[in-house]
């Protein structure tokens, strides 16, 4: 897969450090259509604020949300197929698929990051429950405390990285689970985070970081040496890598932006803000499918997922 790597690499090479600063936006104005997405539920289910939506390999949804029943999987048509963890979650925040097809959570309450088997039964837990960590790690169970794991990614060894939000710092594990590195810490310098929100991992293990608060995405390589940032895009909350680019949200604004490699932002699509069905208030999951097509989720509005009609 190209990449652009080869004009990303050249730069750091000169400069130490990609910053792509005062970028021109390709469409800065585009009024995002997007369509109110109904999932057909139990009687009397509800699904609350929706944190995250993935879409499984064999057109599944799997739909994180903060209401009673809290991690679900449809069909493709949207129907109810079966409740995945009853009773695990708190605060669901992360949820990744990895190569495996494992299903990954990250909470924000409970302090877990689980990896579910495609059956649904936990096979790995990291964390302790309803501990929260200051960073502190227990060298003689293995066991790593987190402040707010907000998600996970994992590069192309089964390495495992956690954004420990509230410690401000990215965990590595291997791929049993053990502690491999951690890196990072409260900051505005490269390297440091603010609010560190979301992680994905591209094909060639570069790292993304989305450091909102800071209104950045910093690049690392598997190391946790700084590759890059991407300056000027808004508060990223959640990120996606498809199709060569990067996805975010920006539930500031209410904008969902498409960059490329090297960050340039080939569109910002603004969304259309209220509290009525098919608006955004709070948009936050974000995830491509294998057509191409994008799904986003909101927090504020109940039940609120969109598909973007592109």
């Amino acid at each position: 897969m190209k990449t652009g790597f080869p004009i990303f690499l050249s730069v750091l090479l000169f400069t130490g450090l990609l910053s792509l600063n005062g970028l021109a936006y390709a469409d800065d104005k585009h009024q995002l259509e997007h369509t109110k997405v109904e999932f057909s539920l139990p009687m009397g289910w509800t699904i609350g604020e929706v944190a995250a939506i993935k879409v499984l390999p064999n057109g599944h949804f799997l739909v994180f949300h903060r209401g009673q029943h809290q991690l679900l999987e449809f069909d493709k048509n949207k129907h109810f197929i079966r409740e995945i963890g009853q009773g695990l979650f708190n605060k669901p925040h992360g949820l990744r698929i990895d190569r495996h097809e494992n299903i990954w959570t990250t909470d924000a309450n409970t302090q877990l990051v689980l990896r579910f088997a495609p059956s649904g039964k936990v096979t790995m837990v990291l964390g302790k429950n309803n501990h929260k960590g200051s960073g502190w790690f227990d060298k003689d169970r293995n066991v790593v405390f987190f402040n707010n794991p907000l998600d996970v990614g994992f590069d192309s060894q089964d390495n495992i990285y956690v954004v420990d939000k509230g410690n401000d710092r990215i965990v590595k594990f291997n791929s049993n689970g053990n502690l491999v590195k951690t890196w990072g810490k409260k900051g505005t310098a490269p390297g440091e985070f603010n609010f560190a929100h979301s992680i994905d991992i591209d094909t060639q293990d570069r790292i993304y970081i989305a450091d909102r608060e800071n209104k950045r995405i910093q690049l690392f390589d598997v190391d946790g040496k700084v590759r890059g940032q991407f300056d000027n895009i808004g508060y990223p909350y959640i990120i996606t890598l498809a199709n060569n680019t990067l996805w975010m949200t920006d539930a500031r604004f209410e904008k969902v932006l498409q960059l490329d490699l090297n960050g340039k932002i080939l569109k910002s699509y603004q969304g259309k803000v209220g509290r009525n069905p098919g608006q955004f208030s709070s948009v936050h999951g974000i995830d491509v499918d294998a057509n191409g097509d994008v799904w986003v989720s909101q927090v504020f509005n109940w039940g609120g997922i969109n598909k973007l009609d592109l």
